[in-house]
């Protein structure tokens, strides 16, 4: 290496300590006032973004918390009941650490942070008229990763929609799947979680998945075993079994498409119903599909009760076939 790479090498290493950017942390993100939108890469005030409901100029969604969607955009009047779901499923059995931080201090963090008992708020009341029991994931708890207890609480709400005979089950997906810290009880919420569904269907009981961002491993599973499955948006991204850089080193390589895991391009192979262009519209359009399966629901009852009845024909008039044997005068 001659002098002039040397000097090259030195004014290279200068400048990437010069130009080194750290990434904030969490705490510096939540407490600043601006964020950056990955949809127009933009910085947005959050003040103004909490004003349009998290939702960007360019359509971009962010995240919203369950008990804001809750009361401001989907049940009637804003008004909802709890459904008070037990605590004494055990969220971290192994005393899980993650480095030198025990687990179930990081879970106890995140309830006090969201105010709520898991990562998953379970409510119902009305939405336009109809009696709904609604999931909401929230992914400030700890990316809303299902250990046995948010297990329970979906079990709770599932009963509670069948004792009460609900007209439907709405579910706001957004999870990064089941929780590594929970062992095979975690796992085990999901086979329970699909036959509880089957129950619903059981019942007439319309199910309706809404998926957020960023949906992947059991909770992707889970999705599938509503009547109904929607995007939020059409920018909805990240919903996918495994992640971007599992799948790219599953496929030995080879670049993803660019729309790998989003919305669009998850409607277009037919994995899931539709996407909606904004959070605004759900409320008004899955009430009207509510509406129209609880009617069909209606005729074909109506259908299956009268299929039984036995249909006598009684002649009038004679059949062409019948003349030579009629009953009825010749000049009828």
């Amino acid at each position: 290496m001659n002098w002039i790479q040397k000097k090259l090498q030195s004014f290279v290493e200068k400048a990437k300590q010069t130009f080194k950017r750290e990434r904030p942390s969490r705490k510096d993100q939540d407490d600043s006032m601006w964020i950056n939108c990955p949809g127009c890469n933009q910085m947005l005030l959050k003040e103004d973004l909490k004003k349009n409901f998290n939702i960007c100029k360019c359509t971009y969604h962010f995240d919203l918390d369950p008990k804001t969607r809750f009361s401001e955009m989907f049940f009637d009047d804003g008004e909802y009941e709890l459904i008070n779901c037990p605590e004494w499923a055990d969220p971290d059995p192994l005393n899980f650490k993650i480095g030198d931080k025990k687990f179930i201090d990081k879970y106890n963090a995140y309830k006090k942070k969201t105010g709520q008992q898991s990562a998953i708020l379970v409510a119902k009341g009305t939405v336009n008229g109809l009696k709904i029991v609604a999931f909401g994931y929230n992914f400030q708890h700890g990316g809303a990763a299902l250990t046995q207890r948010e297990g329970e609480h979906l079990i709770v709400g599932i009963q509670t929609a069948l004792n009460e005979k609900v007209d439907a089950v709405v579910s706001f997906y957004q999870s990064g799947g089941m929780a590594v810290t929970g062992n095979l009880n975690s796992l085990k919420n999901m086979p329970v979680q699909m036959m509880a569904m089957k129950m619903l269907k059981k019942a007439g009981i319309v199910t309706i998945g809404i998926c957020g961002s960023k949906i992947t491993g059991g909770t992707f599973c889970n999705v599938y075993g509503n009547d109904f499955i929607f995007a939020e948006c059409q920018k909805s991204e990240n919903l996918l079994f495994a992640g971007k850089r599992v799948s790219a080193s599953v496929n030995k390589g080879q670049e993803l498409p660019q729309d790998f895991g989003q919305a669009s391009s998850i409607v277009n192979h037919g994995m899931i119903d539709g996407a909606f262009d904004s959070r605004m519209e759900i409320r008004e359009k899955i009430t009207n599909l509510i509406r129209v399966l609880l009617k069909k629901a209606e005729i074909e009852a109506k259908a299956e009760s009268t299929s039984n009845v036995k249909v006598c024909l009684l002649y009038t008039s004679p059949s062409p076939r019948d003349l030579s044997t009629s009953r009825m005068p010749s000049s009828a």
